[in-house]
């Protein structure tokens, strides 16, 4: 244990790891001289990897080292001593001399045994370096720092290997996807990273896939631009995916997951929209279809359907693509749109990207020896499918870097299927031929169409405005639409119509309305269930689609896109598109009730029992994903960019209403007027503003027209009275009149206008008198806990009146008709906008 002999030792470890890199280094230059990269990366990698095991051995050499040093002294008694010699504390009667005491420690000693070493030595004696702590608490740094950027995934960004700038996009993924949890309500945010990480193995996989296919398509364009739109393609994949996930558990997690899932999907759509392809938005949009209706009950990825040796081979894959295989297609084939490659590598790429999402999904049951037979074809098809690739794609470190992740896969499942072929005993399973893979491949193909790209008239021009945006300037556009009506003065406009008492505002509308009749039928027959449902495989799906649309309501948002279409003059080659437009905006509609009456316990709508009532809040759910997925793909179909990104941006709105109104329950003290408005905004006015600008657009108008943004007003202007008067009549009409229980709202602790107007301490500009002092801290005490004592509806009911809160309610309405009707003078004048004007004056008049 001299210095001599520990150097010795460092020495040979050291010796040892030059060696083994030498040779490694020296095989990996002659298999570069062979143009083998595959093999020299596999030597790089074990270079890596012994030089690594080299310096754990020179830690273990120095640890066994310093611990026979530790037993040592520990063990062996001082060299002039015997054992028992007292040197201290002795009387001075028993105190021997120095030369006595010597004389007797030798003699002892001499008669001692030499001391015996274990091995290894006893834990205690052994010397801990400071250096192997600070060693273990970098390894426990670096795990979690790993962790905190790749979450449970394994960590592909980290691979050497791959490039540094697709490294780098992947690092910043996880940050942009952790951030749109942030964003929501601090309730939501844990429930949120309780139910679903954001990037756990396949999101993260989708984002990869989706960098890696920019770069390999990127290098073969000999294009230098950034890998950001791949990033945020991979990031929307990954939050539809993750959306989805949280609403087939949405029995276990309740309102929660409902709302989780509609705000990530919310901000997946808006994150397609942003990107300005209309074929990855329109493949997109048929991909939540397809997974909305698959995934429901009777279909081929229903709940537990999934294992090969439970329900064949055939049935297997087509639910392990559902699940999977489509998001990656879906990811694949979309990068190869961004990037306008050709046909033949926008199938290269979807072919590989379903055959690995597949194996992945396949590769999870890892007791089942079918599946992970089914995986490994997959596997090796996925790789075929880069072979389709011209040879420098295949050869750049994106491509190779796309192998490694199918390569992955392919060593997995034959570790496993080793493994569960030792295990077996009393039956023997069979895989599958290659000849019986080959069929289940081609059914698989001819299923599930790869989708069409670029149309002929397609407008991909990205617009900007209030309606096309979500940044400051549409935050301040919609506070000054909200405080035009809160605190603005009344505008000059033409005298409100006074309807005759023989017809009525409600007859009178609908004479208005023959203007528009050949349109409206048309738009009558988009909204067929039958046509709607006519994509489900599935029997709820369908059914409960034709239930919705039997009862075809009062159809007022299609007969408010028609009537700004020929307000604007729309050429007849351009109706056909409005009317599709209309149809997706009351389908759009349609869905959010679904969703909303989930999320308020609502048994009836229109006095018929609502969808979850009849089939249960999961297939309901479902339901309502398949119904947005269908207005995205009408949408996506009038090949109008500025159109997509105005209903992607509503939808994003109903996220955030949804998430608003969640988080503010019987809330009157930190809930003022103007979040009450921008709630309303966000759940109802907003479908009717970008429903109106998309009519302006459709019709011929420029997105930033003042016709088009004086549309955009009038219909926000139009969606806030209409949403105030909703709220009024829910104080003031019975459940035969409305269709709906009464006081449903106020029940629910979704605080409305005549609510907030009594709540107020200060007198408002829209009549009525404050409540004094004691009144109002009884309101708000009676609010604060819940409406749960007998009597507290009938006592917020008296306060209210008693603050007039309803026909304060009533005139912000009028002030907000008023408002857009102002915006009418923009538009030509003739009997559509006439039209337009008793559209308006219909809302503040409705009794139902």
């Amino acid at each position: 244990f001299s210095p001599s002999r520990r150097e010795a030792s460092w020495h040979l470890c050291a010796s040892a790891s030059s060696r083994i890199r030498r040779g490694l280094g020296l095989d990996r230059a002659q298999a570069h001289r062979q143009g083998d990269g595959e093999k020299a990366m596999h030597y790089r990698r074990r270079s890596l990897l012994s030089s690594v095991i080299a310096a754990f051995a020179v830690g273990a050499a120095c640890l066994v080292c310093l611990g026979w040093r530790g037993a040592l002294l520990a063990t062996q008694p001082p060299a002039s001593l015997a054992p028992g010699t007292v040197i201290t504390g002795a009387s001075p009667h028993t105190r021997r001399a120095p030369e006595a005491a010597r004389e007797a420690a030798e003699t002892e000693t001499s008669k001692l045994k030499p001391p015996t070493l274990d091995y290894p030595p006893p834990a205690a004696s052994v010397t801990w370096p400071r250096w192997l702590s600070l060693l273990a608490a970098t390894y426990a740094a670096v795990q979690g720092f790993r962790r905190k950027l790749f979450g449970g995934a394994e960590a592909v960004a980290l691979d050497p290997a791959l490039p540094w700038s697709v490294r780098w996009e992947l690092i910043r993924s996880r940050k942009d996807l952790r951030s749109k949890g942030k964003q929501a309500p601090r309730a939501f945010q844990s429930t949120l990273k309780d139910t679903a990480d954001t990037l756990e193995e396949l999101p993260a996989l989708l984002v990869t896939v989706a960098v890696l296919a920019g770069d390999l398509l990127r290098q073969k364009q000999g294009s230098k631009s950034l890998l950001t739109p791949f990033r945020k393609l991979g990031e929307a994949q990954a939050l539809l995916f993750t959306a989805g996930k949280l609403h087939l558990g949405i029995g276990e997690g309740g309102n929660m997951r409902l709302l989780g899932g509609d705000y990530l999907f919310a901000e997946g759509q808006w994150t397609m929209a942003e990107l300005g392809s209309l074929p990855a938005i329109r493949r997109t949009a048929r991909m939540i279809r397809e997974v909305s209706d698959g995934t429901s009950e009777g279909g081929p990825a229903y709940e537990k359907q999934g294992k090969m040796g439970d329900c064949g081979p055939k049935a297997a894959l087509r639910a392990a693509f559902l699940r999977a295989g489509t998001y990656f297609a879906t990811v694949a084939s979309s990068a190869a749109w961004v990037s306008s490659a050709p046909v033949t590598t926008v199938a290269a790429l979807r072919r590989y990207g379903a055959d690995l999402g597949c194996a992945l999904q396949l590769a999870q049951y890892r007791d089942d020896v079918a599946s992970q037979d089914l995986a490994l074809w997959l596997a090796r098809s996925a790789l075929e499918a880069l072979q389709e690739l011209d040879k420098s794609m295949q050869e750049s470190p994106a491509g190779r870097g796309l192998r490694r992740l199918a390569y992955r896969v392919e060593r997995s499942c034959k570790a496993t299927l080793a493994k569960l072929m030792l295990q077996q005993t009393s039956s023997q399973e069979n895989g599958l031929s290659f000849d019986e893979f080959r069929e289940l491949r081609r059914e698989l193909d001819e299923e599930v169409l790869p989708g069409q790209g670029h149309k002929d008239g397609d407008d991909e021009t990205m617009a900007s405005g209030p309606g096309f945006q979500r940044d400051a300037v549409a935050e301040h556009e919609l506070e000054a639409l909200i405080g035009a009506g809160l605190r603005g003065s009344s505008p000059t406009s033409t005298l409100p119509i006074t309807w005759s008492a023989k017809a009525g505002s409600k007859a009178t509308l609908e004479g208005k309305l023959r203007f528009i009749g050949r349109e409206l039928m048309e738009v009558n027959q988009l909204l067929d269930g039958a046509l709607l449902s006519q994509p489900a495989g599935t029997n709820i799906v369908r059914e409960t689609v034709i239930k919705l649309f039997a009862t075809s309501g009062k159809r007022l948002r299609p007969a408010l896109v028609l009537l700004v279409a020929r307000a604007l003059e729309a050429p007849k080659a351009s109706l056909s598109k409005v009317a599709s437009l209309a149809a997706s905006v009351e389908v759009l509609h349609c869905a959010s009730l679904v969703h909303d009456d989930i999320l308020d316990g609502a048994d009836l709508r229109r006095g018929e029992p609502t969808a979850h009532v009849q089939i249960g809040e999961r297939p309901a759910t479902l339901v309502g994903d398949y119904l947005f997925a269908t207005a995205s793909v009408l949408v996506a179909e009038l090949g109008s960019m500025p159109v997509v990104l105005l209903i992607s941006k509503v939808v994003a709105d109903f996220g955030r209403g949804e998430l608003a109104q969640s988080a503010v329950r019987f809330e009157a003290v930190d809930y003022s007027l103007e979040d009450y408005l921008a709630k309303s905004f966000y759940k109802t006015a907003s479908l009717l503003a970008a429903a109106c600008q998309a009519a302006a657009v459709l019709s011929g108008s420029a997105p930033d027209s003042k016709e088009a943004n004086a549309c955009y007003r009038f219909g926000a202007y139009i969606g806030l009275a209409f949403q105030v008067v909703d709220d009024v009549l829910d104080f003031i009409s019975t459940e035969e009149e409305l269709g709906k229980p009464a006081l449903a709202d106020l029940k629910e602790g979704n605080l409305s206008a005549p609510v907030l107007f009594a709540a107020q301490e200060k007198p408002g500009m829209h009549g009525g008198e404050p409540l004094e002092s004691e009144h109002r801290r009884e309101l708000l005490e009676t609010l604060e806990r819940r409406l749960s004592e007998d009597g507290d509806l009938d006592k917020v009911m008296a306060l209210v009146e008693d603050a007039k809160g309803v026909e304060q309610a009533k005139n912000l309405a009028r002030r907000f008709a008023d408002l857009a009707i102002a915006e009418l003078t923009v538009l030509p004048e003739g009997e559509a906008r006439e039209g337009l004007h008793i559209f308006a004056e219909f809302v503040v008049a409705r009794t139902s």
